[in-house]
């Protein structure tokens, strides 16, 4: 009797350990099932892309005379008449804003292309905080994401823009 006792023991210990691990199983399938997708931050779908092209850029045009801190952001040119556009730029350097606006004379905005915009000379308009508490630095455009570029004859709008210091 006792053997039988024992062996009808076990048996109920292993049929109630195979119900935990089943119930243990479930719960895991739920949880991976109703885990919301993890959501894209900003940070990783702007900064974090426009770091990684900087830095391609950097090492494969070895840019002499060019230095950081990076100012990333938008741009928009828009053509103000025949010969003048205003260039407004908005980012940010060292993660506090940078916005500034400059007119580039003579400007033509309906042949501009994102290659054209890679080595425009920007000068006296870097930010105050960015490379210096006073500002006024010369820039210069370094690279331009082309999927996020857009000519509409009369304006220019590029989505992701890298531009640094001129190194005196």
């Amino acid at each position: 009797m006792r053997c039988e006792s024992a062996e009808m023991y076990r048996k109920a210990r292993e049929a109630e350990e195979a119900g935990r691990r089943r119930l243990a199983d479930d719960l895991k399938r739920e949880d991976q099932s109703s885990a919301p997708a993890r959501p894209h931050t900003w940070l990783s779908r702007v900064i974090q892309p426009v770091l990684a092209v900087l830095l391609l850029s950097l090492a494969a045009e070895g840019q002499a005379g060019l230095s950081g801190p990076a100012l990333v952001g938008s741009v928009t040119i828009v053509q103000v008449n025949a010969t003048d556009a205003t260039f407004v730029f908005a980012g940010q350097c060292r993660g506090n804003a940078a916005n500034f606006t400059t007119t580039l004379s003579p400007f033509d905005v309906s042949t501009t292309t994102a290659a054209s915009l890679e080595g425009l000379s920007l000068p006296g308009q870097g930010p105050a905080g960015c490379l210096s508490q006073a500002g006024g630095e010369n820039l210069t455009v370094v690279t331009v994401v082309t999927p996020q570029f857009v000519n509409l004859g009369s304006s220019v709008t590029a989505g992701q823009v890298v531009i640094l210091n001129v190194v005196p």
